[in-house]
């Protein structure tokens, strides 16, 4: 939905992160179902990659200098994958806590757009348990 907005290597970038994302902490069906989505929103040309080979960091000072509005897309789109299993690990925190800081994302930015992500989350998971009755 968001990711539209982002240039060609801004979309590679987030792609990389949010492939390590979703592998630190044994890829789970919920970030494998994401993933698939965000591939398919962003187009051709985005599968799953080995998160082994991804330097975060060197992924993260790419988009270092993109519009804010980029960089709060992104981070906002990488908290989607980490909670899409509902739990966040430490490892996805790590990579969170250092997106931010590079992205310059403040705590109350970080915030907002990780309530709107769990807000999100929390109305499919109502829609779903509305449907299933």
């Amino acid at each position: 939905m968001l990711l539209d907005a982002l240039s060609q290597e801004e979309k590679k970038a987030f792609w990389n992160i949010a492939n390590v994302v979703a592998s630190v902490d044994g890829r789970a069906v919920e970030e494998e179902s994401i993933l698939s989505q965000y591939s398919e929103e962003m187009g051709a040309g985005f599968e799953f990659v080995d998160p082994s080979g991804i330097d975060v960091k060197n992924e993260l000072n790419t988009i270092r200098s993109s519009s804010l509005k980029n960089r709060k897309i992104i981070y906002f789109e990488l908290f989607g994958v980490a909670y899409a299993d509902t739990e966040l690990h430490e490892k996805e925190l790590g990579i969170l806590d250092e997106a931010c800081a590079v992205l310059e994302i403040s705590g109350e930015v970080r915030t907002v757009l990780e309530n709107c992500i769990k807000n999100i989350f929390d109305s499919y998971k109502e829609l779903g348990n509305v449907l299933d009755e």
